[in-house]
């Protein structure tokens, strides 16, 4: 097997359940939350680091009747010239819990940016002790030719 067919399987691997037969029920994910960490993770090897840019803030709401919806506010997006969509993120449309392969679909029936409208996001999800919600998208490759994933680590609101 060639390098690239072993991190096929390495990812395929990865983005298998940790729960086993026992998976989280949509009802784990409903709710308003609020980001509290953005992430890098090297794909080869599962470290993380800060991600840049980070996140100033932002909010993900997941309904009983699947809709969402989700705003990020990167860092610096203050200082960004006035209408300037660079430094925030915003969608909304519909989800779907896909437990077999662990992962959450965002299918995207309005965007801030006119080219992601009708984008369906496949974004990894795991639960921590604390119950933060980790999501991470597909690893693409970054600006030093890595495989990453971002991962958005979600907090719920009271």
């Amino acid at each position: 097997m060639n390098r690239l067919g072993a991190l096929a399987v390495m990812l395929a691997l990865a983005a298998v359940p940790a729960w086993g037969a026992e998976a989280p029920s949509k009802d784990k994910f409903i709710g308003a939350w609020r980001l509290i960490d953005v992430r890098e993770r090297d794909a080869e090897t599962g470290a993380e680091k800060p991600a840049t840019p980070g996140g100033a803030g932002g909010q993900l709401i997941y309904t009983a009747n699947g809709r969402l919806s989700l705003q990020i506010a990167r860092v610096g997006w203050d200082k960004a010239p006035a209408g300037d969509p660079a430094n925030f993120a915003s969608y909304f449309g519909r989800w779907e819990l896909v437990t077999a392969e662990g992962y959450v679909l965002h299918q995207q029936d309005g965007n801030l940016n006119p080219k992601q409208v009708g984008q369906a996001a496949k974004r990894y999800y795991s639960f921590d002790a604390q119950g933060h919600l980790s999501l991470a998208t597909p690893p693409a490759k970054n600006a030093e030719g890595r495989n990453v994933a971002t991962v958005f680590v979600w907090e719920r609101y009271p």
